[in-house]
């Protein structure tokens, strides 16, 4: 029972941080389509959503990261040759998170300006990575 109410948890706190970051991504690039400094209401949303990263999608990481250790523990799946490749994808995502955090601080900071905003769009590969790790955790090919 007490594996079953880790994984739930594990797969809520998947949900918030992918879809933080689905969400950031688009913002993001909205942002670096701004043909100048943001107006006032749009500064808002991107603090809005700089607030929202630090006090939802950041924790959600953490703890998907922490039960994610835990479940693997107790399953006894580390030196599995899925779970590498899985941990592998896990670490892009939060590499990618980290990059997509730090691009929205300086967009803040900027006040909302184009500088340091025209970066690469992470949204194809964060989907890539979420698929690709969900065949190995239902599949465990190898």
């Amino acid at each position: 029972m007490g594996y079953l109410l880790i994984k739930s948890l594990h797969i809520a706190l998947m949900l918030f941080w992918v879809s933080g970051m689905m969400v950031q991504g688009f913002v993001l690039a909205a942002a670096a389509k701004l043909p100048g400094p943001a107006l006032p209401q749009e500064l808002a949303r991107l603090r809005l959503l700089r607030r929202w990263e630090r006090t939802l999608t950041t924790p959600a990481m953490v703890g998907a990261l922490a039960t994610g250790v835990y479940l693997a523990a107790s399953a006894g799946w580390f030196g599995s040759g899925w779970l590498s490749v899985k941990l592998a994808l896990v670490l892009g995502l939060a590499a990618a998170h980290g990059m997509q955090a730090g691009r929205l601080r300086r967009t803040v900071e900027a006040a909302g300006g184009g500088v340091g905003t025209a970066r690469v769009n992470l949204l194809p590969l964060v989907a890539i990575a979420l698929v690709l790790i969900i065949v190995l955790v239902v599949l465990k090919p190898f």
